[in-house]
């Protein structure tokens, strides 16, 4: 239902800025301690490479270049770049031998592949003895990791139930809902000895999505990134997930999400292999990615944005990609514009013409997260989208309606939208209660049972594409 292309930056001319201070950075090997039992480690403490980058693998906090941890580059990359140098690099053929080389170049790809970025509990989890309440207020991990044991112990539906409970209430859980949501589904995959299918179909989309986006973040924790296509694939393709068109879309959506941090954000990357997925995938998948492009799960800011086009990558990628892109893009706007709704319209009107009214619909539906999902804060914001008020006030039904997985809220909205919009606005429950499932005889019944008005109720049929 949302679309996005990456201009094909390879890896080399990255990686030279990732190394670029390397020749600077040498030194007398104290700058980290390694505690990795690969002969790389001893390689990179004694150039001194902890100097200037970060790696948790090393204990090195450098910041002089990039941090690895984020970048993530594979072996081969990293060998070739340290060898031939290029892009401000100087080689180290002279100064490491071959065999040095290659370990280094093994420890890092090694080391960042299995990287939790010091922020994810969720890639790197593992069931101990914390509980709830033994978490500070301050300490977010404390409450991720707590809520992951509960999934693993007992079952996501435990942990989910307590979790749904608690974020109602203001407070740390509320306000780290999104990374606790990855650790529990985390936890249930762990809880389902890795059964992807399984996990997906015990869960539910508590804080937009983060459990299935912590199952899939998991899931590609080791794997190789030359199989990373073959993973992909395999990942959403059980009979359990793919028995509901809902959970299906949640799956690869989330794999979008799991690419992009297992990557360390490399968007192009991560595009081309949402593209290796069976043709209906391909544009789910990249949902995901532009949307941890545009919010990072765990705080790392994407390479691929522009501080002074708030539009960007939107109007720099392929048409193929665009849909989810522009459908995520204010995103990215509102937090730069300090949520200012008009700024917001405006940096929308500035998109390619023929994506205004998707980014009105991207506008629709932070407006429907950013109020808590209040019909009226709802219609308030909408008002600043002029012409376009009809489209943000469809995707904020979308969005109620796929949150609430019901129409409870949503109903609200469309009944008390502008009369001109009201027929459009039930369109958008119908095509979020047609997705719960595939029967059209449910969707018809869902539909039945949101609205007696006969046009609205037709404009439901319509979304939910009953005849």
């Amino acid at each position: 239902m949302w679309r996005v292309r990456a201009s094909p930056i390879r890896s080399a001319a990255l990686l030279g800025l990732v190394f670029l201070a390397l020749a600077g950075c040498g030194g007398n090997g104290n700058e980290s301690s390694s505690t990795s039992s690969l002969p790389g480690a001893k390689v990179f403490d004694s150039a001194g490479c902890g100097g200037c980058h970060t790696l948790q693998a090393a204990k090195s906090k450098g910041t002089v270049g990039p941090d690895l941890d984020q970048l993530r580059p594979d072996a081969q990359t990293v060998e070739r770049q340290v060898r031939n140098g290029g892009v401000g690099m100087p080689s180290f053929s002279k100064k490491l031998n071959e065999v040095q080389i290659s370990q280094v170049a093994e420890f890092v790809s090694q080391s960042t592949r299995s990287s939790t970025m010091g922020g994810s509990v969720a890639a790197g989890f593992k069931p101990d003895d914390t509980k709830i309440e033994d978490c500070q207020a301050t300490d977010f991990h404390c409450f991720e990791q707590a809520f992951a044991n509960i999934s693993y112990k007992d079952g996501p539906k435990t942990a989910l139930d307590t979790f749904d409970q608690d974020i109602k209430t203001p407070g740390p859980i509320e306000r780290d809902c999104h990374r606790i949501a990855h650790a529990i589904g985390a936890g249930a995959l762990s809880h389902f000895h890795g059964s992807i299918g399984q996990a997906f179909v015990a869960g539910r989309p508590s804080c937009t999505s983060g459990y299935y986006h912590g199952i899939l973040e998991r899931a590609f924790l080791g794997v190789d990134q030359s199989k990373l296509g073959s993973s992909a694939r395999k990942f959403c393709a059980s009979p359990e997930v793919r028995k509901s068109e809902f959970i299906a879309y949640q799956c690869v959506h989330g794999l979008g999400h799991g690419l992009m941090i297992y990557t360390g954000y490399d968007l192009p990357l991560s595009l081309h292999t949402c593209d290796k997925l069976q043709q209906g995938d391909q544009l789910s998948c990249t949902g995901g990615v532009f949307m941890e492009n545009y919010q990072s799960s765990y705080g790392v800011t994407s390479r691929w944005l522009k501080a002074k086009d708030l539009i960007y990558p939107c109007n720099a990628v392929a048409e193929r990609y665009k849909y989810y892109c522009y459908d995520l893009v204010t995103a990215r706007i509102l937090p730069k514009v300090n949520y200012n709704w008009k700024k917001t319209a405006a940096w929308c009107r500035r998109s390619e013409p023929k994506w205004v009214p998707v980014c009105f619909q991207s506008m629709g539906r932070d407006a429907s997260g950013f109020t808590r999902l209040d019909p009226t804060k709802v219609l308030r914001i909408c008002r600043v989208a002029g012409a376009m008020a009809r489209e943000c006030i469809y995707a904020a039904a979308v969005d109620m309606t796929y949150t609430d997985v019901s129409p409870r809220r949503g109903k609200v909205l469309c009944n008390t939208a502008p009369t001109a919009t009201r027929s459009y606005c039930w369109t958008g429950i119908g095509e979020m209660l047609g997705s719960f499932n595939r029967e059209p005889q449910k969707g018809k019944a869902s539909c039945d049972e949101a609205t007696s008005t006969k046009a609205y109720r037709e404009a439901c049929y319509r979304g939910a594409a009953v005849s």
